[in-house]
Parts: C-alpha cells; sequence; structure tokens
C-alpha cells in the first residue's frame, strides 16, 4: 500500500475512533448569556469554580435552586464568599433561593453553606441527615435552626430531626454544646422521588442515606438529584461512590450508591449532562453507571488541592468522559487563577477559585449551550 493511502486508512480509523470525536470545551460564554434572570421557559445551570470543592446554582424563570456550596481551600466569609460573590455577580437581583441541597457533610461542599442560608431567604433545605460534626455542618445546622428553615432528610418525616453537637468555635461564633431539633418536612423517599420546581421543571431524589456515620463513609451519603428543565436533564451525584479506587470498567458494589441507584433507579438517570461524581475520582464513574446515564456533556469540579494524597481529577476517568462527549472543568486556569485581574470574587487574591465557572443555558426548544463564564465581560 502506497504511503498516501495508508495515511489515508490511518486517518479515517483515527476519526471513527470514539477518543477522535472528542473536543474540549472550549467556548466562553458572555455576560448577556449569564447574568440575569432566566425567559420563562429557559434555564441555567451554573457549576461555580469554588477552586477544590463543588458548588451548583440552577435558576429558570419562577425558580431557584443550590446544590452544595463548599471549598476545601477557600474559606472567604460575606463578600469574600466565592459562592456569595458568584451569585452576586449573576443575580444581584436574587433575594431566595427555593431550594437548597447539600449531597453530604464534607468541607468541600458544606463549608459556605450558612453564609448562603444567612444572606437569603430559603424555602427548603434537602440533606441526608448524616451527622458530621465539623465546624461547617455545625454551622450549616445552626443556620436552618435559627431560621426555622423547612428541612427535609432521608431518615423520616414529622417531627423533628435532633442533632447532638459538640462545643465549637467556628465561622466567628461560639457555639455550645447542645442538641438541636429541627422541624422536618417530608420524607427523601423512598426514591426515586420526584418534586416540582416550576411548571416546566422538576427534581427527583435517586438516592440519600442518613445513616451512614464514619468521616470515610459520607460520600455514601450523597443526595443524588437529576433535573428535569424542559427537555432537557442534568445529574448531581455529589461524592456518591462505586466501590474504592478502581478502573472504570468494574462493575459498581451492590452495595455503592452508584450499585443502589442502579438497582433501583436505573430507567431514571438518563441525562444530557453529568455533574462527574466526586470531582472526577476513580471511586465513582463506573462504565455501567455511565452507560445508564447516556450524558453528552460532562462537568468536572475540581481544584489544587489533594484528596488523601491524591489530586483529582483521576486521568482515567477523564478519558472515559472524553471517549462519550464533551468535557468541562473548573481547573482550567489553577496555574494563573490566583493572581488573575479580572475573576468573580476578589480580584488576584491568590487562592484559587472564580475563574473557571461553567454555566449550562437551556433555551427556547431546549436549545443547549455550554461554556465558561470568567467575569467582567
Amino acid at each position: 500500500m502506497r504511503a498516501r493511502a495508508r495515511f489515508a486508512l490511518f486517518a479515517a480509523l483515527l476519526a471513527a475512533s470514539p477518543a477522535a470525536a472528542f473536543v474540549p470545551g472550549t467556548a466562553t460564554l458572555p455576560s448577556a448569556q449569564v447574568v440575569g434572570t432566566p425567559a420563562a421557559g429557559t434555564y441555567r445551570v451554573h457549576v461555580i469554580d469554588v477552586g477544590t470543592g463543588l458548588s451548583v446554582f440552577v435558576e429558570g424563570g419562577d425558580f431557584t435552586l443550590l446544590y452544595d456550596a463548599g471549598s476545601n481551600d477557600d474559606f472567604g466569609r460575606g463578600d469574600a464568599d466565592r459562592v456569595l460573590a458568584y451569585l452576586r455577580a449573576v443575580r444581584p437581583d436574587l433575594r431566595r433561593i427555593d431550594h437548597v441541597i447539600l449531597s453530604h457533610p464534607h468541607k468541600d461542599h458544606v463549608e459556605m453553606m450558612d453564609d448562603m442560608l444567612g444572606a437569603y431567604d430559603i424555602g427548603a433545605v434537602w440533606d441526608s441527615g448524616a451527622l458530621n460534626d465539623t465546624c461547617g455542618y455545625r454551622a450549616f445546622l445552626d443556620a436552618v435552626a435559627e431560621k426555622r428553615i423547612a428541612y427535609h432528610d432521608a431518615l423520616g418525616g414529622d417531627g423533628t430531626h435532633d442533632a447532638k453537637v459538640k462545643k465549637a468555635s467556628c465561622h466567628g461564633r461560639q457555639r455550645p454544646a447542645t442538641t438541636l431539633h429541627l422541624a422536618r418536612g417530608s420524607r427523601i423517599g423512598p426514591v426515586p422521588l420526584t418534586v416540582p420546581l416550576s411548571a416546566g421543571a422538576e427534581m427527583t431524589f435517586l438516592h440519600a442515606d442518613g445513616t451512614r456515620r464514619g468521616p470515610s463513609d459520607f460520600n455514601e451519603a450523597s443526595v443524588v438529584v437529576r433535573l428535569s428543565l424542559g427537555g432537557r436533564t442534568v445529574l448531581l451525584p455529589g461524592d456518591g461512590e462505586a466501590g474504592g479506587r478502581q478502573l472504570p470498567t468494574l462493575t459498581p458494589r451492590p452495595n455503592s450508591t452508584e450499585g443502589q441507584i442502579l438497582a433501583c433507579c436505573m430507567a431514571a438517570l438518563r441525562s444530557d449532562v453529568l455533574v462527574a461524581s466526586h470531582h472526577g475520582s476513580k471511586t465513582s464513574s463506573r462504565v455501567r453507571f455511565l452507560d445508564a446515564i447516556g450524558a453528552s456533556q460532562y462537568i468536572v469540579s475540581v481544584g489544587p488541592k489533594a484528596y488523601s494524597g491524591t489530586v483529582l481529577p483521576d486521568r482515567e476517568v477523564i478519558a472515559e468522559y472524553e471517549r462519550r462527549g464533551t468535557v468541562w472543568r473548573t481547573d482550567v486556569s489553577d496555574r494563573t487563577c490566583g493572581t488573575a485581574r479580572v475573576k468573580i470574587g476578589a480580584p488576584a487574591d491568590g487562592k484559587p477559585g472564580g475563574c473557571d465557572n461553567v454555566v449550562v443555558d437551556i433555551g427556547p426548544a431546549d436549545a443547549m449551550t455550554v461554556g465558561y463564564y470568567r467575569g467582567g465581560r
């Protein structure tokens, strides 16, 4: 075979391979497409660049939802709070968040939650109920109790959720040892449980386990939610795991979050967008789980701080996402973000976060655009 013919054949085979179809996400969305209340029947999903952690803000013309607000390396409070700064940048008119969901009580998901509950009127809080008596989670529970926000967990309905907490000094307050009594709303479960958000949107809970107790076990408490926004769907799996750090090709363990969801709710997994489980860790995102989701867009919220000695995401998981669609990451600019003059929050603050926010814009007729929003444009 002549060299030119061999090259043409090679190029054709390469173009046909799944990996060659991957195009990394690079688009930048203008402020006009991100800032302000969405028009009726349209929606936006904001994966906020909080550094090493997760926070997702979801909005339609007549509802708002916040899923997590935490970081492992940026603990600014008040005006320096990365999540609060982002919400004030894209929705300066915002006064109320209808639903606040905490996936699980780890610092990189909860640390800024009490700021959110203090800054806005809150309609309802959804939490597994698994108690992790750390500063961030204690501050979150205090805020729920003090504002008497309707509290939904996976442990039971009616009555109160009673959380025994120790004495602590955190977030600028001395907090006594006490038992907090949170007035319960309806229970999360049995799954799948669907809750309306507006005339064209709803959220379906696929997993929540309030019985988890150990620090290494809280990921499996994760409140997993599938959002139906018009004709588009987004899966928020928190840090739900599949059974240890293993290759994606292995089958999820039956008692893991992914294993339980596949057993109970596989038909409800189908989604256009996946916000990566556990920041793209090999603990999650098994092939069987990803096959059931069938997403074309993969958003990985990740930063520079290591998890148990590993800086996420894992390359094997990213390769699996790349094989299936387009990958967007909140760490694209981490090398220069600390000195960036244009970012969400304080400029040139020496910290990660604020540079690579990812926005999913769902427009009329369910047209979907994904891109980065970096502020100031």
